[in-house]
């Protein structure tokens, strides 16, 4: 049996969760028998959960203190299963501990040694870090503090089943579609900031410009960016919920609860994302992105990307709003000025991923359950 250990919520997101459904939907599919079942610290993403056709069972605890769940976890295991971990706040301590009761895996951004059984960072930077995963001597070793096994690298990147087909994506003449996205949340107000200052610029103005702001589930601005838009006009768009109105000659339109974001994402011309794991399922459409980060964990994301592509790292929003957002801005207007700029980009991304990440991933699990330990 494969269980799933992971969080979602309005301070850390919905990136863990929605990478463990996708790893979770390509186990099923060699399993058909012996579903995952995910672990929650609260009800949180339970819905969401559940509505993907798994069952969630709910600790009733606080996801920053994970060593006070392990008297629960222990009842539920058997001898040969395993627990997949995708939690910035698991440590050595808490793994040693699940390690005495199952076979454990995780999810790993950082560069982070940890003494589980798998270990898997699937980030376009993780090669990089691989000797960080290896034991340096062998009195380290000795200790136990280091994975069995890695798995590292964008062939590991657990894409959605909706992203894991090849997309026929057209680079248009001109830029008219742009979306803006923080993934599950937006802790620093930055689609309010994108806003104002792709609206005030006359070139985009003038250009037509339809700006897309996707507002995440656990955004807790979504009240004031409605009101900072001025939303009048409310209607039902595919299957998610759609305002518009214009700001100062751009269209802008509000999106929530979207449940069909790649073909949102076929109809833009350039996406400006946070470097989650939107960038990859942009990159496996090849749409041209624009990125910027609020975080430590997710800055060697920009950067990696700004070093293997010419994508544009617009910076650290959380640091630096007001800069981050005229970078944008300015690799905006390079996008309508230059349509071969946007043709490189949609190249380079498309050679970044190939969607079968998630199956390998779980086929990696099915064999760690098979071992004997």
């Amino acid at each position: 049996m494969l269980y799933i250990r992971a969080d979602g919520n309005t301070e850390i997101g919905m990136g863990h969760v929605m990478r463990c459904l996708s790893v979770a939907e390509a186990a099923a599919d060699i399993d058909h028998v012996y579903p995952p079942v995910f672990i929650t610290a609260d009800e949180g993403c339970r819905t969401l959960i559940e509505e993907r056709g798994f069952r969630v069972i709910v600790l009733g605890t606080d996801y920053r203190d994970m060593m006070s769940e392990l008297w629960q976890l222990d009842p539920l295991f058997q001898k040969q299963d395993v627990l997949l971990v995708d939690s910035y706040q698991a440590d050595s301590e808490y793994y040693l501990a699940l390690r005495k009761l199952v076979k454990v895996a995780c999810f790993e951004d950082m560069g982070q040694a940890y003494p589980v059984d798998l270990l898997i960072n699937y980030n376009i930077y993780a090669p990089d870090l691989e000797k960080c995963y290896k034991e340096q001597d062998s009195e380290s070793g000795a200790n136990g503090r280091f994975p069995r096994k890695v798995l590292l690298g964008a062939e590991y990147m657990p894409l959605r089943k909706a992203f894991q087909e090849p997309a026929g994506y057209m680079v248009n003449d001109k830029v008219t579609n742009v979306i803006a996205t923080t993934g599950g949340s937006d802790p620093y107000f930055a689609m309010g900031a994108f806003a104002d200052v792709l609206s005030s610029d006359r070139t985009l103005a003038e250009q037509g410009l339809h700006l897309h702001l996707i507002s995440g589930p656990f955004n807790r601005f979504a009240g004031e960016l409605k009101r900072k838009c001025q939303h009048d006009e409310v209607k039902e768009w595919r299957d998610c919920k759609k305002e518009q109105s214009r700001m100062r000659g751009v269209t802008i339109t509000i999106h929530e609860n979207v449940k069909d974001m790649r073909s949102l994402l076929l109809e833009s011309d350039v996406v400006i994302t946070a470097t989650g794991s939107t960038i990859y399922e942009v990159s496996s459409l090849g749409v041209p992105m624009i990125v910027f980060y609020f975080a430590e964990n997710q800055r060697q994301g920009a950067e990696a990307l700004e070093k293997l592509t010419d994508i544009v790292n617009a910076g650290c929003f959380a640091k630096n709003p007001e800069l981050v957002a005229d970078n944008v801005r300015e690799t905006l207007k390079r996008c309508i000025r230059d349509k071969s700029y946007r043709e490189l980009l949609h190249r380079q991304e498309r050679e970044l991923i190939d969607g079968k990440g998630a199956r390998r991933i779980a086929e990696q699990l099915m064999r760690l359950a098979a071992e004997t330990r």
